[in-house]
């Protein structure tokens, strides 16, 4: 038998699904414009495929505490160091300059 994985939740008890409709919040906006343009014809950093790999290989804990696109992100940031368009060192710079600059603004 094939091992589970940890998206693969079909027949396992549950709660009931929300399908209720929200407005899509910034957040959302940009992770999925940031998607589509690393994901796109014009970069092609990476494939859907890869980013479901990446997804998929959260831990069971990740994937069940995180948010929808907070799994994209995550993805996201995976694929891009593993196809070395980023390095891992250069995003943790800009989120630290981000912090910096979010630190100001609210103080």
């Amino acid at each position: 038998m094939t091992e589970r994985k940890v998206n693969d939740i079909g027949g396992l008890p549950a709660g009931p699904v929300c399908k209720d409709e929200h407005p899509s919040t910034l957040h959302e906006k940009r992770v999925d414009a940031l998607l589509r343009l690393l994901s796109g014809p014009k970069l092609e950093a990476f494939t859907v495929d890869a980013m479901r790999r990446a997804i998929e290989s959260n831990t069971e804990e990740d994937y069940r505490n995180l948010g929808y696109y907070d799994k994209w992100i995550r993805a996201v940031r995976d694929l891009v160091i593993e196809q070395q368009v980023l390095s891992r060192d250069e995003i943790d710079a800009r989120v630290e300059l981000l912090r910096a600059k979010h630190k100001k603004v609210a103080a």
